[in-house]
């Protein structure tokens, strides 16, 4: 499925949710492996991080702080540095494969 394809089908309204999130997938795998084959090749070094959003299990009424469930996440960011020996040139368009 090529990256048209995935986002006719996300927005489209007579999806099911099984068939949101399998397009959903094929877009950000798509995305992330179209990026990562343009610039990671330029890369000397780098960082991959990971940074979880942990839900609140309560507050604590003698501090006032949450207490979260670490064994839970709402949500993950994944960041990924990529360092160059020297400056890159951008380009116009997004470069194809």
């Amino acid at each position: 499925m090529d990256d048209k394809e995935i986002k006719d089908q996300l927005l489209s309204e007579n999806i099911t949710p099984e068939e949101m999130a399998k397009a959903w997938e094929d877009y950000v795998h798509n995305e992330v492996n179209t990026l990562l084959s343009i610039f990671l090749p330029e890369a000397v070094s780098g960082n991959v991080g990971v940074i979880y959003s942990r839900p609140v299990k309560e507050v604590s009424a003698k501090t006032g702080e949450s207490i979260v469930d670490k064994n839970k996440a709402t949500a993950v960011d994944i960041h990924i540095v990529l360092e160059f020996p020297e400056a890159i040139q951008f380009f116009d368009e997004k470069p194809t494969e």
